[in-house]
């Protein structure tokens, strides 16, 4: 009976037999890889069982309205806004191996035939076969542990979100107030330079008027005289606030 993928797990397939044939993947054929296709890391023996997991989950999330995200180069399950790495792999255990000539140990790394999937991109957290469940029995523990992590993001990042709101609001009212007292304290200021102009216009005109009594002994002066007067009153009319300019 043929099976059915979903698309992506369908692309990813082909791709996967495609590098299978390769005799060397490079390092940026893989980071290409890693930003379209599905993370699925294993032997051609466990490939089938992988990309049937993979068909399960993305339809398990597109049924709850989830769905398959790639961002920076990394596939992830986005769930409320939030995006959770996720990578399919062959296990490989670790084992230490001592030389018995040289006395010195060394790491190597044994493959298995366990498939291990796992979620986070940090702290991972991974489910892995073992030999009384496979890791197919353990989907419905998996999507409900990334909807819980993802529910409790979000909440998270909606609480800080308000809390941001809040605080910018706040930085607003204290930017307005300190407009404001900006505002009163140059409007006070110029009330007191036009107080002060308008006095010292005042001033002017006052001597103004004593000045006027002054004779003169020759027409000259009494031009020069009319002239500084025109002026004066001109002066002190500029420096009014209170007149219409």
């Amino acid at each position: 009976m043929r099976t059915y993928y979903h698309p992506l797990v369908q692309k990813t397939k082909i791709e996967l037999e495609r590098l299978d044939k390769l005799k060397h993947v490079s390092w940026d054929e893989w980071r290409k890889f890693n930003g379209v296709f599905l993370p699925i890391r294993t032997e051609p023996k466990l490939r089938r069982r992988a990309l049937k997991f993979m068909d399960m989950l993305i339809k398990k999330l597109e049924e709850n309205n989830h769905s398959i995200k790639f961002e920076y180069q990394r596939c992830h399950i986005e769930m409320y806004g939030q995006l959770t790495e996720i990578n399919l792999r062959q296990k490989y255990f670790r084992k230490r191996i001592k030389d018995d000539e040289s006395s010195y140990s060394r790491n190597t790394y044994e493959k298995s035939n366990k498939l291990e999937f796992q979620v986070g991109s940090y702290a991972r957290k991974g489910w892995i076969d073992k030999k009384t469940k496979r890791l197919e029995d353990y989907l419905h523990r998996i999507y409900d542990y990334v909807e819980k992590d993802s529910k409790r993001w979000a909440e998270l990042r909606k609480r800080q979100k308000i809390e941001e709101e809040k605080k910018e609001a706040q930085r607003k009212i204290e930017e307005e107030i300190v407009r404001q007292k900006v505002i009163e304290e140059a409007k006070f200021n110029k009330l007191l330079a036009d107080a002060e102009n308008h006095n010292t216009a005042n001033i002017i005109r006052s001597y103004l008027k004593a000045y006027k009594a002054k004779s003169f002994t020759s027409d000259n002066l009494e031009i020069e005289y009319t002239k500084y007067l025109e002026w004066a009153n001109k002066k002190s009319d500029e420096i009014d606030p209170l007149i219409l300019k």
